[in-house]
């Protein structure tokens, strides 16, 4: 729906006429909902406020945007911003001269002040899901997580981007790659902060069930082994995977469900981990299949992806071996085995799911070869 731009100026003298407009702008009834531009509106007095309310009532879904900070201050101080949606205008930031500190699938991370990172999404990613990051961030802080704190959204030239306090922070990958010793460091630490994420309990259907997104992964198994381009499954297996998704335990536990590096920052002595539109809650096991895809089952398969992470493929590998170790400490040597068997398993499911669309990357089919013939010989186990 195509905003109605507001006037520059609505007041007693021109309300009535204004009001009028718009309803006859919209003779067989008003979109759901009514979206109001206040771009240019410098100025709305109580009669325009009023105006409103009738819009509201009439529309029962009413949406003034692009609201600047003066006008936003009148709708602040008569409480019309709780009767109303009313959306700020998002102020315009430069980006020019700021060190890069982190990129990854969805944008690249600026530092802007010494306290303050921007993430600036890449073109095509929605303002809705953005805007869910950033209350997913939020929620995540309040609840024990330690993250950046969201507290604007901006624009960055044609693009949008997340302002965040983020004090005395360096990336992960820059802390591991300054000395062999801070990989096992790091490792131990990552370890205790995703332990700390899963320790939390969510409340039902607040987040994701990444198990249902899992079963529905499978369906890109299914149509790889049935297109035989790249092998085939044995009979039976592709069901025998399913139940195998279906067995894994439900849980409303927290996963991050991409925890690797690339999403960690350290922040002086403490590890803070960012990007959280992926969310969701479910076993842990999804989380170690991540974290196994991303420091080996990828890298090994094209060197490229721990170049992504910003370690070499021999840190890659011991970061994984490292983590995993950590993680399992003190459980028996067989269910090792085989939590990490699962990992792999889940794992690949995943990666054929993201890379079956991606016809235009070189890597693509080497992966999915790869991943079918991992799944096979996994499941023979």
């Amino acid at each position: 729906m195509t905003p109605y731009p507001m006037w520059s100026r609505i007041d007693s003298a021109n309300v009535d006429a204004f009001e009028k407009e718009i309803r006859e702008a919209f003779p067989e009834g008003f979109p759901d909902p009514l979206v109001l531009d206040a771009a240019v509106l410098s100025y709305i007095s109580s009669a325009g406020l009023r105006m409103l309310l009738r819009l509201q009532k009439a529309t029962g879904n009413l949406l003034v945007t692009h609201v600047n900070l003066d006008v936003y201050d009148i709708f602040e101080m008569t409480g019309f911003s709780e009767l109303l949606r009313v959306e700020k205008a998002m102020r315009q930031i430069s980006i020019e001269g700021c060190p890069e500190i982190g990129r990854g699938a969805h944008g690249v991370v600026y530092r802007i002040a010494p306290d303050t990172i921007v993430k600036v999404y890449h073109p095509g990613e929605s303002l809705e899901a953005i805007r869910k990051e950033k209350e997913l961030s939020r929620w995540a802080f309040i609840n024990g997580i330690p993250t950046a704190i969201p507290y604007d959204i901006v624009r960055v030239g044609d693009q949008y981007g997340t302002v965040f306090e983020l004090l005395d922070s360096r990336s992960a990958a820059d802390y591991i790659m300054e000395s062999p010793e801070h990989l096992e460091d790091y490792a131990r630490r990552s370890v205790s902060l995703l332990k700390l994420i899963h320790s939390i309990t969510v409340e039902p259907g607040t987040l994701p069930n990444m198990k249902k997104q899992m079963l529905e992964w499978m369906d890109s198994v299914r149509l790889l082994s049935e297109s035989g381009q790249f092998g085939e499954l044995p009979e039976g297996l592709c069901a025998r995977l399913d139940q195998m998704i279906r067995d894994t335990p439900d849980t409303l536990m927290l996963l991050h469900a991409d925890p690797h590096l690339k999403n960690i920052m350290i922040c002086g002595d403490e590890l803070m981990i960012i990007d959280m539109d992926t969310l969701c809650t479910g076993d842990p096991i999804f989380d170690l299949a991540t974290l196994y895809n991303s420091y080996r089952e990828f890298p090994s398969i094209d060197p490229e992806a721990a170049a992504f992470l910003g370690i070499d493929l021999e840190s890659a590998y011991r970061l994984c071996d490292l983590t995993m170790a950590y993680y399992l400490q003190g459980t028996d040597p067989a269910e090792q085995a085989e939590t990490l068997r699962r990992a792999r398993i889940f794992g690949c499911v995943r990666i054929i799911s993201y890379m079956m669309p991606l016809t235009e990357m070189p890597a693509r089919d080497r992966i999915l070869q790869r991943c079918l013939q991992d799944i096979a010989e996994l499941m023979a186990e």
